[in-house]
């Protein structure tokens, strides 16, 4: 929900601090950049420390944040509280994954689905709130305050359900340069980077696209983000499903084309009509992808969820770091429209490198016993 409030704020952040889409583009970045440094410190953490003590200290402090980016009187000080908040606030992901994945191992693919599921829901519910605001005649500045004390509920419900002790350490834990250095777990991570521009460098722009190139108030633009949001909690719950049936690189070679035609679509029809269906059919698209590929890279080292978690988010937060700017420096040479082929070109991307890799998952089966496994 907290990563879901910027992107529909950024047409009100742009009129009140009167800024480029370049300034504007910083805020992702500053946001990706205290998560990338502050994932992996509160996934490594997690595999030691008392997790309900991290826990509630990572809600408090994101409580905290959320109220001082609302009430922040200028553009830098903006773009610094929400790097703290983003620095102190990010690890709640890694270190929920981390104990869910202790507690579920045998039910990686689904389980990882359904708590995506929910972090989409987060960000489905946030364009929703920043439109209600617009419609109040509010700024986007009360959209993270409110934020804030729905972070303090949070709060109170860690305080209230028991977490699950660390799992006793195994003697054979990897080290951090074992881990980085594995091939499978590369692989992964540098697809999840990617797959960011899909997934955020898309949807962080999407509120000004409506704006700028289908001329529709802020409170519309804001509230259309939830419709791709809408795909991508549809996708996700399917994809929970469909595991019991699809290989997982079978699915997301299937969400990847529908996202690629949908897209298309999206950006070649002049219909509004269409336009709104594509989006929607463009969430349910890329919505396997990011799941899929976490539990790939999670299953590598099941001992150490919290560690490979934490690498695996700081690809998140790398991607988030860099593709929205990039989105926005090609929007400021040329327009919101133009930046989106950009992402087109990276769906087409994936979905051969995820094509290329399910062959060589074959090739490898039937050369060894058992070589109709699933894979």
């Amino acid at each position: 929900m907290v990563i879901g409030l910027l992107g529909p704020s950024i047409p009100g952040i742009i009129m009140d601090f009167g800024i480029s889409y370049i300034k504007a583009g910083l805020f992702f970045t500053m946001l990706s950049l205290g998560s990338l440094i502050g994932t992996p410190l509160g996934g490594f953490a997690s595999d030691y420390l008392n997790r309900k003590i991290l826990f509630s200290c990572i809600a408090l402090v994101l409580s905290a944040g959320l109220v001082c980016v609302g009430l922040a009187p200028s553009y830098s000080l903006s773009l610094l509280f929400i790097f703290l908040m983003s620095l102190a606030g990010s690890p709640a992901g890694a270190v929920g994954q981390s104990i869910m994945l202790d507690m579920f191992p045998e039910k990686r693919e689904r389980f990882l689905a359904l708590q995506t599921l929910f972090a989409a829901l987060g960000s489905f519910i946030a364009p929703l709130l920043v439109a209600m605001n617009y419609s109040m005649e509010l700024s986007w500045r009360w959209a993270f305050i409110e934020t804030a004390g729905i972070a303090m509920l949070f709060l109170t419900a860690i305080l209230l359900v028991p977490i699950p002790a660390v799992r006793v350490k195994q003697p054979d834990r990897k080290k951090l340069s074992s881990i980085l250095s594995n091939r499978g777990l590369l692989i992964s991570a540098v697809m999840i980077f990617f797959y960011m521009a899909l997934d955020i460098g898309f949807s962080y722009w999407l509120a000004e696209y409506f704006k700028s190139e289908l001329q529709v108030s802020m409170k519309i633009a804001s509230a259309g983000v939830s419709i791709f949001l809408a795909g991508l909690i549809t996708g996700r719950l399917i994809t929970s499903r469909l595991l019991r049936v699809l290989k997982s690189t079978r699915i997301m070679q299937y969400g990847l084309v529908l996202a690629l035609v949908s897209l298309t679509l999206f950006l070649i029809v002049p219909f509004n009509s269409v336009k709104v269906a594509s989006i929607l059919l463009y969430g349910l698209g890329i919505s396997p992808v990011f799941p899929l590929l976490m539990a790939r890279g999670t299953a590598i080292f099941p001992d150490q969820p919290g560690m490979v978690s934490g690498i695996m988010y700081a690809c998140v937060s790398l991607g988030g770091m860099v593709f929205p700017l990039v989105i926005g420096a090609v929007a400021s040479a040329m327009d919101i429209r133009h930046s989106y082929f950009l992402i087109g070109f990276i769906v087409l991307a994936m979905l051969i490198a995820v094509s290329c890799r399910a062959s060589g998952d074959k090739k490898r089966l039937a050369g060894s016993p058992g070589g109709t496994a699933r894979y």
